[in-house]
């Protein structure tokens, strides 16, 4: 769990404690503490949710900054530096609902957990992925509100005519939302071959126990050979020749059905009957077999 550390209060930045790690949070500008303090809870949240995936917080020190007040509404975009530095913009406004509903910080969190590659896809398709699981794993979002987003989100990741492989198409699309798509089909495929034993949580906890952290730079090739080894079945290498420079679909209709999602009106439902029912609720309760 997270920990606040103890810190004068005359010191502008916020030290909190996730694990063992350190992370501390400056502001651009002096800010009241009600504001600090909203701050303080929505980097706990999201460090909670990354270290459901990555077993600890995926770096011993991170420094966020945050610009207040540049106009906007919310959190309006984040950043990742070498694995070192998170920058966010957020309207001077917030409020506790608007950060408990927000995605930005916990993408970025894992960024800095995975190396930096050649093909974006690859690591903002990971991050993509991966927020909405582990928020719904620290018990911030519902599996309903989860499968939704994905629901809505996948498509945008299908390939479009004209389109080349993940590799060769570098539009927003197919960067977030087919890497995103290309995690989800080697999460589930190592979940089935293992009978839910292991799961992409062991391999990118594998690549960072090797130092494969986002201020390191791998080719993708070491990626998938890494995690391919961590699992003992080569998954992600297969996949990425078969995605990687080919634009090969995916039905979704057919695999949401194998997993047992659908919508009723604007409502998510679930069958639990479903042949991959078990992996889909083990992918938000992050417990294999659940």
């Amino acid at each position: 769990m997270i920990t606040q550390a103890a810190s004068a209060a005359s010191v502008p930045d916020s030290s909190l404690k996730a694990g063992d790690s350190s992370i501390t949070v400056g502001f651009s500008e002096e800010v009241p503490q009600a504001f600090r303090t909203l701050v303080e809870n929505w980097v706990h949240d999201a460090a909670d949710a990354v270290m459901t995936v990555y077993g600890r917080y995926p770096v011993k020190q991170v420094m966020i900054r945050v610009e207040v007040g540049l106009g906007g509404h919310g959190v309006s975009s984040g950043r990742t530096f070498d694995g070192r530095l998170i920058k966010v913009r957020m309207a001077s406004d917030v409020t506790r609902a608007i950060l408990r509903s927000d995605w930005i910080l916990t993408h970025e969190m894992f960024h800095l957990g995975f190396p930096d590659t050649e093909a974006n896809w690859i690591g903002e398709g990971l991050s993509t992925y991966l927020e909405p699981l582990a928020r719904a794993r620290a018990g911030q979002l519902g599996a309903d509100e989860v499968w939704g987003s994905m629901m809505d989100g996948f498509p945008k990741g299908l390939p479009a005519a004209g389109d080349m492989g993940l590799d060769k198409t570098p539009t927003w699309g197919r960067t977030y939302w087919g890497g995103a798509l290309f995690w989800l089909l080697a999460d589930v495929e190592i979940r089935q071959k293992s009978g839910n034993r292991k799961s992409l949580d062991d391999t990118l906890r594998a690549i960072l126990v090797e130092g494969g952290t986002g201020s390191e730079n791998w080719p993708e090739e070491k990626i998938f050979r890494r995690g391919d080894a961590a699992i003992g079945m080569p998954i992600l290498e297969e996949l990425h020749e078969r995605l990687g420079a080919h634009p090969e679909t995916t039905d979704l209709a057919a695999f949401w059905a194998q997993l047992g999602v659908s919508r009723k009106g604007r409502a998510v439902v679930f069958n639990e009957d479903a042949p991959l029912a078990a992996i889909r609720r083990a992918l938000t309760s992050g417990k294999a077999g659940h």
